[in-house]
């Protein structure tokens, strides 16, 4: 083992009655030369179908962009080094999915250091949370990286369309030095963002897929301006690379391993992956959520990653976990791992990672990208695609289409309304009780997804957590949490395509306030309720059970009704 191999963190993986079927399953993809077939391409280690495998390889590109990016950074470091001379003092990514996962794990991760600007990302078409943004930054000093690998994603161009006219309106035609542009060649944004002097243009790379690029453009020029060491970050990159074989034959796989062994316990029914982290790593889960639903939920299989769910009584937990830690080799998080210990004991499959600092977060994106293209071929299925996210957007364009024709959304017959709440979907009832208790049903293996079409803010954060700890209670069921339509861009993929366990509460309320989008005829607002109601709209398509309650004007108040009702 050379010596960036050695720094490479083990995975301690305590499987209990399942490590018999892992080691087989591993004994088996070793005896097939699984590591060298995957260096290789061999798109038959996941498929069969050969469309399927052409787009297979068309996607892994992911696997040498840490060495390609390598000889990148002068150039990042070049251009950091210009736009503090050029005086900006901060950074908003403006972006969806995989544009803007990566960069928000880098801001929540690591302190800001002294030479690095500071940064916000802007991954909602809320027209509260776009005003919150604005208002923390100084535009004339804020640079805008606008990041869509296609180059046609609806919500980072909006962002991108209302701050220049923000910044048309002080800067005049000088706006584009504050704009930066990270998209894939042959994008047709590359010409718009010429044509409005953007800055720069930072080109991707196609094969290189949204969810795996942490460690290319989208994710390393963020982390440079935030003043992050992206030199060593991708260093120790490359040493998790090379400890899953990529200069030639390794004695153990870490990626390989832990991919076994999160296909096998999905197969076995335990297919909730359950994160655990200390405070500070908490935001990791955003990025691993999009990761492993997007590229294993499909064709009714799936693992689901649950984040952010605090670690609750024994009890409570079935036969459907597996609970992965992710910390610090210096944090003892005693709390969590007393915790841990207890469920390892009753039988539960325990995962620990701890990296030795936040710049092991490089090598850890490989490792789970590794993990999750393994845990992919255990399913059989391609983790490079996503036939389901489509649907969502597809239903949303139709429902813009009638904005455009009738001035305003087509509105849905309400179930009921009862205390200031408005109920869509669910048993036709005269009580708000009646009609939950019957909606929340839930069978062995189900899991509940909270779906928040709203402006986020550490109460509203509280009042969620507390309605997820309510329904775990009464469910005895995972539950996972998102901000619409940052999901759509994740989970979404996994909420239509993997297995129809799920119930999917979607809550929205009123736009106060609401924002106009330059350009067009119609608001931010408009757009996220199309985008709220074009998932409703995808999810019942593919049979899923839903329910929307809407908040009405306050949100936090309607979710505490909405807790207290389930409680009663």
């Amino acid at each position: 083992m050379g010596e960036t191999q050695q720094s490479v963190p083990a995975a301690a993986l305590h499987l209990g009655p399942y490590q018999a079927a892992v080691d087989a399953k591993l004994a088996e993809f070793n005896a097939k030369n699984f590591t060298a077939g995957f260096w290789q391409k061999q798109a038959d280690l996941w498929v069969q179908d050969a469309a399927a495998q052409a787009e297979l390889r068309a996607y892994m590109g992911w696997l040498r962009v840490a060495e390609t990016m390598q000889e990148r950074v002068p150039e990042i470091e070049q251009f950091v080094q210009e736009v503090k001379a050029a005086g900006f003092t901060h950074v908003i990514v403006m972006g969806m999915g995989g544009s803007s996962m990566a960069p928000i794990v880098f801001e929540k991760s690591f302190p800001k250091s002294a030479e690095g600007l500071e940064m916000l990302v802007l991954d909602t078409t809320d027209p509260g949370t776009v005003q919150q943004i604005e208002r923390a930054v100084p535009l004339e000093t804020t640079l805008c990286i606008v990041a869509s690998k296609s180059g046609t994603t609806a919500e980072p161009l909006a962002f991108g369309d209302y701050f220049y006219d923000r910044l048309k309106a002080l800067k005049g035609d000088k706006a584009g030095e504050n704009f930066v542009a990270i998209t894939d060649p042959g994008s047709k944004f590359i010409a718009t963002a010429e044509s409005l002097g953007y800055r720069r243009v930072f080109l991707n790379f196609t094969e290189v897929g949204g969810r795996f690029s942490a460690l290319s453009y989208f994710g390393l020029v963020p982390a440079a301006l935030y003043g992050i060491d992206i030199e060593e970050l991708l260093r120790r990159s490359v040493g998790m690379m090379q400890a899953n074989g990529s200069n030639g034959a390794v004695a153990s796989n870490p990626g390989l391993e832990l991919g076994v062994a999160l296909g096998v316990l999905a197969q076995q029914g335990r297919d909730k992956l359950t994160l655990v982290t200390p405070a500070g790593l908490s935001d990791l889960g955003l990025w691993l959520e999009q990761l492993i639903a997007e590229s294993t939920g499909k064709h009714g299989v799936g693992i689901l990653p649950v984040a952010g769910e605090p670690l609750a009584d024994i009890s409570l937990y079935g036969p459907d976990r597996v609970f992965v830690y992710v910390g610090y080799a210096g944090d003892a998080d005693q709390e969590n791992q007393q915790k841990l210990q207890a469920l390892e004991a009753a039988g539960h499959p325990v995962i620990s990672i701890r990296m030795h600092d936040a710049l092991d977060l490089g090598q850890e994106f490989f490792r789970w990208e590794v993990a999750t293209a393994v845990a992919s071929a255990v399913l059989e299925i391609n983790p490079f695609d996503q036939p389901n996210v489509q649907a969502a957007k597809t239903a949303t364009d139709k429902l813009m289409k009638e904005v455009a024709e009738k001035g305003s959304l087509p509105q849905e017959a309400k179930t009921l309304e009862a205390d200031g709440l408005s109920y869509y979907g669910g048993a036709a009832t005269t009580d708000a009780k009646q009609l939950l208790e019957q909606f929340f049903q839930a069978e062995p293996g189900s899991y509940v997804s909270i779906q928040a079409y709203l402006t986020e803010t550490p109460e509203l954060n509280a009042a969620i957590a507390e309605l997820r700890a309510t329904l775990q209670q009464r469910l005895h069921a995972a539950t996972t949490f998102g901000y619409g339509p940052r999901f759509l861009h994740s989970t979404g993929q996994y909420h239509k395509g993997g297995p129809n366990t799920g119930l999917f509460l979607q809550l929205t309320a009123d736009n106060n306030p609401d924002l106009p989008l330059p350009g067009r005829s119609y608001s931010f607002g408009t757009l996220k309720d199309a985008q709220a109601q074009g998932d409703l709209e995808a999810l019942r398509s593919a049979d899923r059970r839903t329910l929307r309650v809407h908040l009405g004007a306050d949100a936090l108040a309607g979710v505490r009704k909405l807790t207290a009702a389930l409680k009663s």
